[in-house]
């Protein structure tokens, strides 16, 4: 598959990203398997800058929606979302190709420059053309208070520990803390290191892009966890924090390898990295290893969790705290700060809490007219 190699080299360039580069893959995958079923020589359609046609683009489209769809013949939601990230990326791929190798018009640099806009243009529209409406999501997903609550009683290390050990129980306890009391993504807190931790001179913590490290900086894992969001320091919010305290108790008593010294087992505290999450075997704990530790929360609970949606409640309440502010440059300033706390680029990545918000101003003044609270006069 040379134009796959190709791109695949173009990527490593590109993106230090593993994640990134194996979803651009994957979906360059599916090209190669819808041309095998429709016989079309895709290295040579690709490596010769000719990008899709239309009917080509079509056939693909066809191609992959047909295992998606119901017997109804509609598409979930969540797979027509899928499906739209296939085509974007496909249009990307595409794209790139005629780029690196369209040679239309042979006259001179700039007809050529020229040329290859128009078809790289045209090759967009082809992709553009088979997206599939998709409604933008009402809310941000969130969990109740009982439902936060009772993941909280069940991870308690002093309730945990007896099934799973102490160390297991206080490690899977601190990751939860993390996401729910300050509203950090998975990567973020696998990627915290115990010097990015709150202590008494600095008493926040610090989330720090992989590429805005030190030289110094390496991570074992195979696929390692990468901060997504802006750089930023965050304090402790809440009275009833659990911080810094649990993270000083964890690195002091839990966060170790076992190691044999003269045939004895021994707990080695320095570990040779400095990450403050780690597994049984004092590595850095992995992403798949953290979703296993969701997967333990949901069967425990009942609660359909995964580590975002605690970073979605956490949102959800700073926001509707936001929303009731009734002076508009308080609440502009205090939109910033959560923009700022959340890691963001711009305003716009509230909109789904936003429109959480909405829903529940909604629902909750619906309420009060089932209760009697208020009356509209002209209608009794």
């Amino acid at each position: 598959m040379r134009a796959a190699a190709l791109y695949e080299a173009h990527l490593a360039q590109k993106s230090d990203s593993h994640n990134t580069r194996g979803a651009e893959m994957s979906y360059f995958a599916s090209l190669y398997g819808w041309a095998k079923s429709s016989g079309a020589d895709l290295d040579n359609i690709l490596l010769a800058g000719e990008g899709l046609t239309p009917p080509q683009v079509r056939s693909f489209s066809a191609w992959i929606r047909a295992p998606r769809a119901q017997a109804n013949g509609v598409i979930p939601l969540k797979k027509r979302r899928s499906i739209n990230a296939a085509f974007r990326s496909c249009s990307v791929i595409c794209a790139w190709f005629i780029a690196q190798f369209s040679n239309p018009s042979r006259s001179s640099k700039a007809q050529r420059s020229l040329d290859v806009e128009r078809l790289i243009e045209s090759q967009k529209r082809a992709w553009k053309s088979v997206l599939i409406k998709v409604r933008k999501d009402p809310a941000a997903p969130d969990m109740l208070d009982e439902e936060i609550a009772a993941i909280e009683q069940f991870l308690k290390p002093n309730r945990r520990s007896n099934s799973v050990g102490e160390r297991i129980a206080y490690r899977d306890y601190l990751m939860w803390r993390m996401a729910i009391e300050l509203g950090l993504r998975k990567g973020e807190i696998l990627a915290m290191r115990t010097s990015d931790c709150p202590t008494r001179n600095a008493p926040y913590f610090k989330i720090v892009r992989i590429e805005e490290r030190g030289s110094d900086y390496a991570d074992p894992r195979p696929n390692p966890p990468r901060p997504k969001t802006l750089s930023r320091e965050l304090g402790l919010l809440f009275d009833s924090t659990v911080f810094p305290k649990l993270v000083s108790d964890y690195v002091s008593a839990y966060r170790y390898k076992m190691v044999v010294i003269n045939g004895k087992q021994q707990k080695k505290f320095l570990l040779p990295h400095k990450f403050l999450i780690v597994a049984q075997n004092g590595e850095p704990l992995s992403l798949r290893a953290a979703d296993d530790v969701a997967k333990a929360i949901k069967r425990g609970t009942g609660v359909d969790f995964n580590w975002h949606l605690a970073r979605h409640s956490f949102f959800n309440r700073a926001y509707a705290v936001v929303a009731d502010a009734e002076d508009g440059d308080a609440r502009t300033a205090q939109i910033a700060d959560i923009v700022h706390w959340g890691g963001w680029e711009s305003a716009n990545s509230l909109e789904v809490y936003s429109r959480r918000a909405r829903a529940e101003r909604a629902r909750n003044a619906l309420m009060i007219w089932r209760e009697g609270k208020n009356q509209w006069n002209a209608l009794i």
